[in-house]
């Protein structure tokens, strides 16, 4: 499947009812820790972004509501292949693991940014202009619509061949879910 392709195929979706964003993405953080061991295919992931409409959220987590600041995979890196830090867990399946870890701290800080943002900055009209959370992190799109096709327009806005194969690991559920949050 293509950038192209991907995206159109997200972007069919528009005018059907929609699921608020914070229940959308706790069914989604469901849906992956139940398949994280599966490889990320963009078929998957497509399947994986599109059952999130309609499957069982997760339960939200109060300790989520903690976190201030967007994940950086960067961090998350050293986090598990620092010698002093990490456990005697194989590096390598570790880096391969990556990006799941990567996406589940997406998801976590989103919703809990969405929950915190509930009552306050959720109910400015003019919110798709852009708002910042109470932890100063700026937002754009707050349905599942808007953030996947802002997401994946970002993809394609910034690649200059989109047909060529989109594809996709856990970590660019994580990418396309950042870059949705704030991508006009």
């Amino acid at each position: 499947m293509t950038y192209n392709e991907f995206y159109n195929n997200i972007n069919y979706r528009n005018n059907i009812d929609n699921r608020d964003l914070e229940t959308y993405l706790l069914a989604l953080l469901k849906l992956v820790e139940q398949e994280r061991k599966q490889t990320l295919t963009a078929d998957f992931l497509l399947k994986l972004l599109l059952d999130a409409f309609s499957s069982e959220p997760k339960k939200i987590d109060t300790d989520w509501l903690k976190i201030v600041k967007a994940p950086d995979e960067k961090t998350i890196y050293k986090k598990f292949t620092n010698k002093e830090t990490s456990s005697s867990e194989d590096k390598n399946t570790v880096a391969d693991d990556i990006g799941i870890y990567y996406t589940i701290a997406v998801l976590q800080f989103q919703i809990a940014e969405l929950h915190k943002m509930k009552g306050k900055q959720l109910d400015n009209n003019e919110k798709y202009f852009g708002i910042d959370s109470e932890t100063g992190n700026r937002w754009y799109n707050f349905d599942p619509d808007s953030i996947l096709e802002c997401g994946m327009r970002c993809y394609i806005d910034h690649d200059d061949n989109n047909d060529q194969e989109f594809e996709v690991s856990w970590q660019t559920l994580g990418d396309l879910l950042e870059m949705g949050r704030i991508y006009e």
